[in-house]
């Protein structure tokens, strides 16, 4: 590290002129510059990779433990190589779909600097942004950190992180502006009209954020560890309740039925869940029936014992066999929040859900 701040100190004088020449005027700064001298890349080279230290620099106090200060910056340094990579050639062929044609050498030197000024960019918002959360509830931040939100639901209507996504929105919107600023380089060096430019930016636009993708899905399972996994094995699948669940606030005759879900990727913080919840009530002086079926999806997140249920949806159909209707209603159901415990035994697995009001036990049962 103290290797990497020093290079970083010793390349600053110039690494500064340069992006105040960018930010000021990129056109200018790039094209007069002789793009087929080696000491044009060689100074580009050394922008990219002196913005990249900066970026992780600023990011240190916001990793976490688990991984030497080399292994961190490794990972890093390849997530950022190759996402660059994958820039350059996103590049050349957004323009040469237009009919663009350029030497390879002058599409990574300019590549160079528009991915530098935008990496220092998106950094500072995001320094920012974050900073900002902290600020504004320091317990919800703590919980972004580490990967887990408590109550999902919920974290839209927090006033910090909503900040935060405005702000991260800002970023995005920033960098592209950025980018559209300094395509105009790329056209003048390929001498195309304004039209075939234009279209070469949508397309680099549109798949860019596919780079962005591919980036943190090869860094944050190592760089976010998690001590547990969003849905625990032994909790997935589907559970059918052996009585009344009336004592946890669940009324349905004892036939409610809990599916639980891991997310598609490990790294999203929460599984998912499912419920359904049967009634069927007798008429009085008839011998037709109604049956009332109330069901949820939302997140389920787990932490030790503590199981927290945040709805994003529910519903209920009623059957009114005596009238012959059919009517289906949306409802908004609660967070529910439950200690849970699955007891092991040579008969079979039982999840217990208990909370203030009570408990309710629950068995496996086929999909």
């Amino acid at each position: 590290m103290q290797e990497l701040i020093k290079k970083l100190l010793a390349a600053l004088p110039l690494y500064c002129r340069q992006m105040l020449a960018l930010l000021s005027g990129p056109r200018t700064a790039i094209l007069q510059q002789d793009l087929d001298s080696d000491s044009a890349l060689e100074q580009a080279l050394t922008f990219i990779a002196v913005s990249f230290g900066i970026a992780y620099i600023g990011q240190i106090p916001l990793l976490p433990g688990g991984h030497s200060t080399a292994e961190t910056f490794g990972i890093l340094a390849v997530g950022l190589a190759f996402a660059f990579g994958l820039n350059v050639i996103l590049v050349i062929l957004a323009w040469r779909i237009v009919g663009g044609r350029l030497a390879g050498k002058k599409i990574l030197i300019v590549t160079c600097y528009f991915c530098g000024v935008s990496t220092i960019l998106c950094l500072a918002i995001s320094l920012l942004a974050l900073g900002t959360f902290k600020v504004m509830d320091p317990s919800l931040y703590q919980q972004y950190l580490s990967g887990t939100f408590d109550d999902p639901s919920n974290s839209l209507k927090n006033g910090g992180y909503v900040a935060f996504l405005v702000l991260m929105g800002i970023a995005v919107v920033v960098v592209y502006a950025w980018i559209f600023w300094i395509w105009g380089a790329y056209r003048q060096l390929m001498q195309l009209s304004r039209m075939r430019s234009g279209i070469a930016f949508f397309l680099f636009t549109t798949f860019s954020p596919l780079l962005f993708l591919v980036q943190f899905l090869m860094t944050a399972p190592i760089l976010m560890p998690r001590t547990t996994p969003p849905m625990p094995d032994d909790l997935k699948g589907r559970w059918q309740s052996t009585g009344p669940t009336d004592a946890i606030g669940i009324i349905g005759n004892g036939n409610v039925t809990y599916n639980f879900y891991a997310p598609w990727l490990r790294i999203i913080p929460n599984g998912e869940y499912k419920m359904e919840a049967y009634e069927r009530h007798a008429v009085s002086n008839a011998t037709c029936t109604v049956d009332v079926l109330r069901t949820e999806w939302g997140w389920a997140t787990v932490h030790d014992s503590n199981l927290v249920l945040s709805p994003f949806y529910g519903g209920q159909t009623t059957a009114d066999h005596c009238a012959g209707t059919n009517v289906y209603a949306p409802t908004k159901p609660a967070t529910a929040k439950y200690q849970y415990q699955i007891i092991q035994a040579p008969s079979g697995w039982t999840l217990h859900l208990s909370n203030r009001l009570g408990g309710a036990n629950f068995i496996p049962k086929n999909p």
